[in-house]
């Protein structure tokens, strides 16, 4: 039940700090941080020799920021249109939710990003959990009509990834094409879902009623 807790942590700080007030931003980001205080364990570095940490170490904190803004990115620039402002202007943006994590200096350009993600490539390795983390991905437990549609999104992640990395994962690029295989999923999805998301038209509701109220007084 680790995983799908995870998860559900996840999705509720992404949509909280893409589309909540500051105010509530930062009340979430203050209960994961004291969440983090409490995960702490062991693993073999990349030397070999055993290491402590903390979920709330400072290179941690980084690491998962700069992903998570960098696979955004590359999803959005993929499968997505144009990027209000650009690259750069989405990086810097993200940046907030970077510092209300205890980030001290998030990368605020594009560049700046690649250049963090680099740093890291000294210590990356791949051992037996992240081959049990790939497998999960992989086929994870989804019912029989989710499944067939989730391994086409799955190929077509696989297909985005820059080979370095997914050579470290042990992945291949899949031979048929499916980064438009999962563009045409996608445009299906939004076909019957919509193009806009309910925490989309929420906040706008909620950017308009701030408006207006500015306006009245």
């Amino acid at each position: 039940m680790a995983r799908p807790a995870v998860v559900a942590g996840t999705v509720r700080w992404v949509l909280t700090t893409t589309f909540a007030d500051r105010a509530r931003a930062t009340e979430v980001c203050q209960q994961i941080t004291r969440l983090h205080e409490k995960v702490r364990g062991d693993y073999a570095g990349s030397d070999g020799a055993p290491a402590s940490y903390s979920a709330d170490d400072a290179d941690l904190i980084g690491w998962v920021h700069c992903v998570f803004a960098d696979a955004f990115l590359g999803c959005h620039e993929t499968w997505g249109g144009p990027i209000p402002g650009g690259a750069d202007a989405y990086v810097d943006e993200w940046a907030t939710a970077g510092r209300l994590m205890g980030m001290a200096d998030p990368p605020r350009t594009r560049d700046a990003l690649h250049a963090a993600i680099a740093s890291y490539r000294p210590v990356l390795r791949r051992d037996d959990r992240v081959d049990e983390a790939v497998r999960w991905l992989r086929r994870p437990p989804l019912g029989p009509g989710a499944g067939p549609v989730y391994r086409i999104f799955f190929a077509g992640a696989v297909a985005s990834l820059p080979t370095e990395y997914r050579r470290m994962l042990g992945l291949r690029r899949p031979w048929w094409p499916a980064i438009t295989a999962t563009r045409i999923g996608l445009g299906i999805m939004r076909r019957l879902l919509g193009t806009e998301s309910s925490s989309m038209a929420y906040t706008k509701a909620r950017l308009d009623r701030l408006a207006a109220a500015s306006v009245d007084r």
